[in-house]
């Protein structure tokens, strides 16, 4: 066995991983939480705001954070100067992000008048959006500069980077949100603003280490690794998009399920948007799993170890089950106490059905999480050896195919909202099974994606 695949080396990628993206979502946590102690109409806008906002830059963040496979597959052929060149790629693909996402700004827009949702709601929803697009605008260039690092192995200093983003956001959310002396009382807007500055100082922190790196320290050198190579570039974009467009189905269809719930009754909205919150923090660190997965996946394939990458997949998802076991132990015991922090002052509907609304979808969510480690960690094992394709048509297409139309039939049926997020459970099963058979039967073993 190749050590680098090995348990104790999974593991060893994986946990700053873990932590970093566990920061990210305790930091969407405590945004919410804030705005739930803000007002009930501000937790009701958060979550399909924070969606539509994140929809509209999945798809681009995800075509350069593909630059990072490509330094993973490159390190494990042990070629740094090609490592600092997929990197160079994934920055200029970044700049050329930025028109398109501010030309998208109106489709966001448009999607909330589309939706309907009770016009106090939507303004809030529209103002939040607004504020999150300009933290989006850091996302592209933060995903190149985590994908140079991450792929080579030092996912310590990604994880410090986003920590400090994370701390900044927290800190800075209470001022912004009430104001304070100076600062005007921003509301909704506020968590956006001590958003935008949490990921601005992210992307800070990553590029001070960037020109501390070898291959960046100097003015020739940098010159000649963040030179425009269109080859490897369209390389990079090719396998990416396939990859961004897997997210943003995925967040798509997801934004449509929490749109549907918007419709029903506002105990009913505001327990799932609630249970979706403390879903984040067993989401996120999965996401983190899932990265290490295809950072070991493509060391080992980079190095022509596609045996050695198998196990390294195997290891990451071993490593989730664990995890999602802690999480059902921890988040089973607490979700009334989680719940109670939740709760509105200014509440339109009484508290103990509003906590036995949220214990059941919670269990709900925590059945489907275990399903959902075999699309995660599985789905990044599998685009870690640049097998992106296989990924968004199955994923995809079942999101469209089998949970879209399953979602639409059960509300048209009046079914509640638990049956709503049953829908979504057995979509996670059936994605998660054509995941792991393909990942079982090995055809992404012959992909060449450094060509």
């Amino acid at each position: 066995m190749h050590p680098a695949s090995s348990f104790p080396a999974c593991l060893r990628i994986a946990w700053p991983l873990v932590l970093a993206m566990t920061g990210n979502a305790l930091m969407m946590f405590v945004d919410r939480l804030f705005l739930a102690r803000y007002s009930a109409v501000s937790i009701q806008a958060a979550l399909p705001a924070g969606l539509v906002a994140f929809m509209v830059i999945a798809l681009l963040q995800n075509v350069v954070a593909y630059s990072g496979t490509f330094v993973a597959q490159y390190a494990g052929a042990g070629s740094r100067a090609a490592c600092a060149r997929a990197a160079g790629q994934g920055l200029w693909i970044s700049l050329a992000c930025v028109p398109i996402l501010l030309a998208t700004m109106p489709l966001g827009l448009w999607l909330f008048d589309l939706v309907g949702h009770a016009p106090d709601v939507l303004a809030e929803e529209k103002r939040y959006y607004l504020s999150l697009v300009v933290a989006n605008l850091a996302l592209p260039f933060g995903a190149a500069l985590s994908g140079f690092f991450a792929g080579r192995g030092h996912t310590r200093l990604v994880m410090a980077a986003n920590l400090c983003g994370n701390v900044a956001n927290i800190a800075l959310d209470p001022l912004f949100i009430w104001g304070w002396g100076p600062v005007p009382e921003l509301g909704i807007v506020g968590a956006g603003v001590a958003t935008a500055i949490g990921q601005f100082l992210i992307l800070a922190i990553l590029a001070a280490a960037l020109f501390r790196e070898p291959h960046f320290a100097t003015g020739r050198r940098r010159r000649v690794v963040l030179a425009w190579k269109a080859p490897l570039a369209a390389r990079i974009v090719r396998f990416g998009i396939p990859n961004g467009g897997h997210v943003l189905l995925d967040v798509g269809t997801f934004t449509v399920f929490t749109f549907v719930t918007g419709w029903l009754e506002p105990i009913e909205f505001a327990a799932s948007n609630i249970a979706f919150a403390i879903n984040q923090l067993v989401f996120a660190p999965l996401m983190g799993i899932g990265m290490a997965a295809g950072i070991v996946v493509g060391q080992r394939m980079g190095d022509g170890d596609p045996a050695g990458a198998a196990r390294g997949g195997r290891n990451c998802l071993l490593i989730g089950w664990a995890y999602v076991l802690l999480c059902l132990l921890v988040i089973g015991g607490l979700n009334g106490a989680i719940l109670r922090l939740f709760y509105p002052a200014d509440a339109p509907f009484a508290y103990d059905a509003y906590v036995a609304l949220g214990r059941h979808l919670i269990a709900i969510f925590l059945a489907w999480a275990f399903f959902d480690v075999l699309n995660i960690v599985l789905g990044g094992a599998l685009k870690g050896a640049g097998d992106t394709r296989f990924v968004i048509w199955w994923v995809g297409g079942t999101a469209v195919l089998l949970w879209m139309p399953a979602l639409f039939g059960a509300y048209a049926l009046g079914a509640s909202i638990e049956v709503l997020w049953l829908t979504m459970l057995a979509y996670v099963m059936v994605a998660g099974g054509g995941l792991l058979a393909r990942f079982l039967r090995g055809r992404w073993k012959a992909i060449r994606l450094l060509g």
